[in-house]
């Protein structure tokens, strides 16, 4: 151990546990016993079972790394699609646990706190179920506010993102989806309850990070840069360097934005190495958990997908999550392997083949995917300039999305409707203030209900309203707005969407900045 590294873990073990805080993410859970997948770890495993081309998912490693994508979108529709129950969650599931986690449990008995976003029960299981027989040294959070007036600031446990059920325990709720993600938009500001706990909880301590990527900016990010803490020691999980190694190079630009704020010393490293020499400082023994038999991918894709063309439409979900639209599998007479190509099509701007697509689907009374169909059936017609029909379509869209009460669907078409009403206004001329401001309550209503519900329709309402304060000469406003919708989409990784607004910015600047 290098002195720099040494005089650090001094420096921590002298200190008060009461004053640590370890935020933790699915990096401690990789060592074995546990060995519990990473998120493009698992995504590859799932296409290889499913018999996908070794061609196709070393296409898809190569997406890993150079762009975020966003876990929780996918599945979203995985959900949807094929696992109502998220019995993916199972994948990230043990009954184990690791000498990471015997360390975090320890350091818990001694008064330092924890905050994960995993949902397993690996810290609880190192504990052997004692720590937990007082419910107030344990917050899971379960999508609403909680009530944390009686918990301590110290020795406590906080799943941020719900938890697997533990054995004393009936049922669980994971946070893991966008829609759920939603309700802990920035923060959690609509949770002043637990967002103040949080907080309090955080204020002037020393925050260890381990094995987080940062992906959830809109959880956590946000937070630590309001929380104010004392200090931040972040522990990056680097399988190529045995011992950690302090570094002035962060890479990961969320991470250097808050080192803008608060003081952050950066580890490069293993985990286990640099836990072992603490614990062997403060005397604490650890222990690992046997190794078990676990759900493997083969079991879960035999659980969820009783067929080949739900084998197929699985892969597909994947393949649209990571852009690779022309691996779209489309040899089954499907409706939902039919939309999924319609996607794809989609993103790919073939708009004409969408809409082709579509007409097929349309006739269909009793397809179990009409609102999607109706929804980018309009949207391809908007983009061919069909402007007449794509109104029709999306007035169809919002009926439609009432009768089955389908509110996700109900802000999109609207999205749809007020952008073609949008065009009217402002490139056909026809009652160009009276429509203008319709569109413009049309997308406040979209905003105002979208709270909880969407990240992906309030990014799209802010858009719109972006674009109408650029038509109305307000630049400055405009540019806030579609910043505003930006950092949305690239929370909740819309590489398309993303993509589409920032040519537009640019072409703002080179106009207005010339």
């Amino acid at each position: 151990m290098n002195f720099e590294i040494e005089s650090q873990l001094r420096y921590l073990i002298n200190l008060d546990p009461t004053k640590l805080v370890f935020l933790c993410g699915a990096g401690i859970s990789l060592d074995k016993p546990t060995l519990l997948p990473t998120v493009n770890v698992l995504i590859c495993d799932l296409l290889k079972q499913c018999g996908v081309s070794d061609k196709v998912i070393l296409k898809l490693k190569q997406k890993f790394g150079k762009t975020t994508y966003r876990f929780e979108s996918l599945i979203d529709e995985i959900q949807k699609k094929c696992d109502t129950d998220l019995l993916i969650a199972k994948l990230f599931e043990s009954n184990s646990y690791n000498l990471v986690h015997s360390f975090l449990g320890e350091m818990l008995k001694k008064g330092s706190s924890i905050i994960t976003t995993n949902f397993d029960n690996c810290i609880e299981n190192s504990c052997d179920g004692d720590f937990f027989i007082n419910p107030n040294k344990r917050i899971v959070y379960t999508g609403e506010d909680l009530d944390t007036s009686d918990n301590p600031l110290s020795g406590m446990l906080i799943k941020i993102h719900g938890s697997n059920p533990l054995v004393n325990e009936n049922n669980a709720e994971l946070v893991i989806t966008i829609k759920a993600l939603a309700k802990t938009e920035r923060a959690f500001m609509f949770f002043p309850k637990l967002k103040k706990y949080l907080l309090s909880l955080m204020k002037d301590k020393i925050i260890i990070v381990m094995g987080y990527s940062c992906s959830d900016d809109f959880d956590i990010v946000p937070l630590l840069e309001e929380a104010n803490p004392q200090d931040i020691v972040w522990l990056n999980y680097n399988n190529e360097y045995q011992f950690p190694k302090i570094t002035n190079r962060i890479d990961n630009t969320k991470i250097l934005r808050l080192s803008q704020k608060t003081h952050i010393t950066y580890f490069n490293g293993q985990l286990q190495p640099y836990l072992k020499y603490w614990a062997d400082k403060e005397k604490i023994s650890l222990k690992e958990g046997m190794p078990e038999k676990r759900v493997t991918v083969s079991d879960y894709i035999k659980r969820i997908c009783t067929n080949n063309v739900e084998r197929k439409i699985l892969c597909n979900e994947i393949l649209l999550s990571y852009e690779l639209y022309e691996e779209i599998l489309n040899d089954e007479p499907n409706e939902i392997m039919k939309m999924q190509r319609i996607k794809a099509e989609f993103r790919l701007g073939n708009y004409k083949e969408v809409i082709k697509l579509c007409r097929q689907i349309e006739n269909n009374k009793e397809s179990n995917v009409k609102g999607e169909n109706l929804y980018y059936f309009a949207s391809a017609l908007y983009y061919e300039k069909d402007y007449l029909e794509a109104l029709r379509i999306s007035q169809e869209c919002i009926t439609y999305s009432k009768q089955v009460k389908d509110n996700l669907l109900y802000l999109h078409a609207m999205i749809n409707y007020a952008s073609i009403r949008y065009v009217y206004a402002t490139i056909l001329k026809k009652g160009e203030k009276r429509e203008l401001r319709k569109v413009e309550k049309i997308y406040n209503e979209v905003l105002e209900k979208s709270v909880g519900l969407s990240l992906e329709a309030k990014a799209n309402a802010l858009w719109g309203l972006g674009d109408l304060e650029l038509y109305r000469g307000n630049v400055i406003h405009s540019k806030n707005m579609l910043y505003s919708a930006l950092e949305i989409l690239e929370n909740i990784g819309n590489r398309y969407a993303i993509d589409q607004l920032l040519k537009i910015i640019k072409n703002i600047d080179e106009f207005h900045n010339p």
